[in-house]
């Protein structure tokens, strides 16, 4: 088995860790539109799940520690904690060239099931936990129906920022390092 915890692997996590923070800071003033969908995706599908799993955890605990969170915390903690560990099964099995847009559209279609799942289990937290509904199936379905509005925003939210930041991401760790390669030959070819 390939090290995982290799630089490249290390500085791609810090990099989607940061992103997923800031962006989920910058995104605040609009309900359920966030980043940690898309950097817990990313993590997951290109750096495996241990790295899939550190950054959609320490993503949502960086942010929740500047905007706080509720007492269904350990429903939302645990949604992306799963996305970020699920989205591993994305993970390219051969080790061929990164596919730019038709990795990105995977992703962005694995957004779109766990938005539906981050709903159904958020919702589920709250219907359990916050004494806001009874706990009956008229209670648990009032609690779905209340929460319709934010999975809008958080699927409308996704099918942007989901593929933008996979084409960011992708692109650069393909063509980067063909760059910085290229530019070594010329310097050595100059140096000859």
């Amino acid at each position: 088995m390939k090290n995982v915890f290799n630089k490249k692997n290390i500085l791609t996590a810090i990099a989607l860790l940061a992103i997923g923070i800031l962006g989920r800071l910058a995104l605040e003033a609009y309900p359920n539109v966030e980043t940690l969908t898309a950097v817990s995706i990313i993590a997951g599908a290109l750096l495996g799940p241990y790295l899939g799993l550190a950054v959609a955890l320490f993503s949502v605990v960086g942010s929740d520690m500047v905007i706080g969170n509720t007492n269904i915390l350990l429903y939302t903690w645990t949604a992306w904690a799963v996305i970020g560990v699920g989205s591993a099964w994305l993970k390219r099995k051969q080790r061929g060239q990164l596919q730019v847009w038709l990795d990105s559209l995977k992703f962005t279609g694995f957004g779109v099931v766990t938005t539906l799942f981050f709903y159904a289990w958020t919702n589920f937290g709250v219907w359990h936990l916050s004494g806001m509904y009874l706990h009956t199936w008229d209670g648990l379905m009032l609690s779905y129906y209340n929460g319709l509005p934010f999975l809008r925003n958080q699927l409308l939210g996704n099918l942007l920022i989901v593929p933008v930041l996979s084409v960011a991401t992708l692109s650069v760790l393909k063509y980067v390092p063909v760059f910085l390669q290229q530019r070594v030959q010329q310097r050595q070819s100059v140096k000859i």
